[in-house]
């Protein structure tokens, strides 16, 4: 909770709180309590602790550095107090009061250089990465499992650019288009008609059974290319060859079982072991056309017969893992 609190930035403290993405909650810096998502339960929270400036002199000492009387001077310039009405307050000459404006506004300055100082030299300090996700599971069950892991990246009620959300799903996954599409769809994040702009709602905005519904037959209404792929070894010359009913992202499943070392054949899986990943080449050597009006089960058998008639075309030059 202390790293919390020394992680904040300026924007954090001037509001008072931030987002703890873990938790997926807001984390008031003045009480260092965890408030609910509910935007109108925040504002309402932070407010019972004063104005912007009264909330941060309630911090300790070891967060601002303030002693108590810096703090007291602050509090009356904040409610624009004359100099000599300072001096009374404090029992002490104007001259002091000028000097201990001065003092703070010279110690706010190299602030700021310390600041830039400090962000130039960790630049290159390697920073603890969140662990990253290898495939993006297929079946849609397990996919909803883990969007909201994805989902409480994001602070609600927040606008973000396309460069920012990428970002931010880069962290975690390479395919950010994925992530994103599969946030809007399932309504964890809204995005804007040009795609410029993401927001997450506070409220609860996943979709409703009609939506999710409607998705689905979207979905398949959309036309799915199959094909015949080739896992080829670029060191000895041997290829792996099969049908594909789904040629979008046909690789990464596959790629994710060999590691697991688990394959059809047992010759692929020796050399995958013995090569190594970056030894194969992954290609889509043929799509179907299938016929207008072919039921889901001749499409099948078309793309049997299409893989059978590539692996004759290509004659004695395919060497083929058993």
């Amino acid at each position: 909770m202390l790293e919390l609190i020394r992680n904040a930035t300026i924007e954090d403290y001037k509001r008072g709180y931030l987002w703890d993405g873990k938790k997926a909650e807001f984390f008031c810096l003045i009480c260092e309590k965890y408030i609910n998502q509910e935007d109108d339960n925040i504002n309402v929270h932070i407010d019972s602790h004063g104005s912007p400036i009264e909330r941060l002199l309630m911090l300790d000492k070891k967060y601002t550095g303030l002693t108590e009387i810096q703090k007291e001077f602050l509090d009356m310039v904040s409610n624009k107090y004359t100099d000599k009405e300072i001096a009374m307050k404090l029992a002490c000459a104007e001259s002091t009061v000028r000097n201990m404006r001065f003092a703070l506004r010279e110690r706010a300055r190299q602030a700021r250089a310390f600041l830039a100082v400090m962000e130039l030299a960790e630049e290159d300090m390697p920073k603890i990465a969140l662990p990253r996700l290898r495939v993006f599971p297929v079946r849609e069950e397990k996919r909803k499992a883990l969007l909201p892991r994805f989902a409480d990246l994001f602070e609600p009620d927040k606008n973000y650019t396309e460069a920012e959300v990428k970002k931010i799903i880069q962290a975690i996954y390479e395919d950010d288009a994925t992530i994103r599409r599969y946030l809007v769809d399932y309504g964890y994040l809204t995005r804007s008609n040009d795609g410029s702009k993401y927001y997450k709602s506070s409220k609860e905005n996943i979709m409703s059974d009609i939506n999710k519904k409607e998705a689905k037959d979207n979905y398949k209404l959309q036309e799915v290319e199959m094909g015949i792929i080739q896992i080829y070894n670029t060191v000895n010359g041997y290829s792996f060859v099969d049908t594909c009913t789904n040629l979008y992202k046909p690789f990464e499943s596959i790629k994710f079982q060999l590691n697991l070392g688990k394959t059809k054949s047992k010759e692929l899986k020796k050399d995958w072991k013995e090569y190594g990943e970056d030894a194969f080449e992954f290609k889509v050597v043929e799509k179907l056309k299938p016929k207008e009006g072919s039921s889901e089960k001749e499409k099948i058998e078309e793309l049997k017969e299409l893989l059978k008639m590539w692996i004759e075309s290509e004659g004695e030059n395919l060497k083929l893992y058993k």
